[in-house]
């Protein structure tokens, strides 16, 4: 039976902050429904507009569903761990846009509702999501790649844009060493999930401070505040371990388990195996076992043999 009291554990803080503002929304409905009640509403809940209350339920929409793209790519990045399976790099670079285009909608979201819901920090929120890495790599990958209004002064007299490509040999699960070369030879070295991390810490923080300088303001009942923060399980700010969301790696070591047994089964010799694919990269590994269930212990053999000699030099293709 589910723990009640944990009931909302699986949630991310950006959804449960959501889940707070909803209930701001049903306090706010609770008026007597006559010709003059989206009126009523408005009063109660403290906004300026009678369509107020439709705004913040489609930035909290876009929010939740944003927030669901971002925990995916939390858990297996640009591609999924899977053993003898590759997805291309045409889903990886669908993976790319989307959540670089995720991030952005869930950046104008959060700004909307500072806006909305008047609390203070609007233009220090959106200031400061614009100062992030993210936002970068969003401009050169996934939205202004061929025309980027570049501040590094690089571009010749007279041409005040720049033009990027990505190298398809960084392009990976993580993509933590993901280079774009602009039109004028330089190299942009960008950590795709370094910055994915960092937007989440930013992000938490700016959603929670608009979301309890709003719920403070409107719930004038300390035992209501508490009551509520203590459903929702928000009873003080604890951010999101997103780090901790990744499977790839406990996926990949699942498989070198079942490998291992396999090679046990048949008497392999397995210690400089074990010594050399430990040191592999999950991509790295994933290119070299692309193989049938058929044929899985012969081409096992030749694995073994492959490590030995290519481990060092491995080309990433993934």
């Amino acid at each position: 039976m589910q723990n009640k009291e944990k009931r909302f554990d699986h949630l991310t803080l950006k959804e449960k902050l959501c889940n707070i503002l909803l209930h701001c929304l049903m306090y706010g409905a609770d008026v007597k429904h006559d010709e003059k009640f989206e009126e009523r509403i408005r009063k109660k809940m403290k906004l300026e507009y009678i369509f107020d209350p439709t705004r913040i339920r489609s930035c909290l929409d876009l929010i939740q569903d944003t927030e669901s793209a971002i925990e995916e790519f939390a858990k297996y990045g640009l591609q999924k761990f899977e053993f003898g399976k590759t997805n291309g790099s045409g889903e990886m670079y669908l993976r790319l846009y989307g959540i670089l285009n995720a991030v952005y909608l869930q950046m104008q979201a959060i700004t909307e509702l500072f806006e909305v819901l008047k609390s203070p920090g609007k233009n220090e929120a959106k200031k400061e999501f614009k100062g992030l890495k993210i936002y970068e790599i969003r401009n050169i990958a996934g939205s202004h790649t061929i025309n980027y209004l570049d501040n590094e002064n690089i571009s010749p007299e007279g041409f005040k844009k720049n033009f990027f490509r990505l190298t398809h040999v960084s392009v990976t699960a993580k993509s933590e060493e993901m280079y774009a070369v602009d039109g004028f030879h330089n190299i942009r070295d960008l950590n795709l999930y370094k910055s994915f991390i960092e937007y989440n810490e930013v992000s938490e923080r700016l959603l929670f401070h608009c979301t309890m300088d709003y719920f403070n303001r409107l719930i004038k009942s300390d035992k209501s505040k508490k009551e509520t923060l203590k459903h929702y399980e928000i009873e003080q700010f604890i951010s999101t371990n997103y780090r901790k969301m990744y499977k790839n790696e406990s996926l990949y070591k699942k498989e070198l388990d079942k490998i291992r047994k396999e090679l046990e089964k048949d008497d392999l010799e397995i210690a400089n195996f074990e010594d050399e694919i430990d040191c592999l990269p999950i991509e790295d590994f994933e290119n070299m076992l692309y193989i049938s269930t058929e044929s899985i212990r012969k081409d096992l053999l030749e694995v073994e043999e492959s490590v030995k000699k290519k481990s060092s030099s491995f080309d990433r293709n993934t």
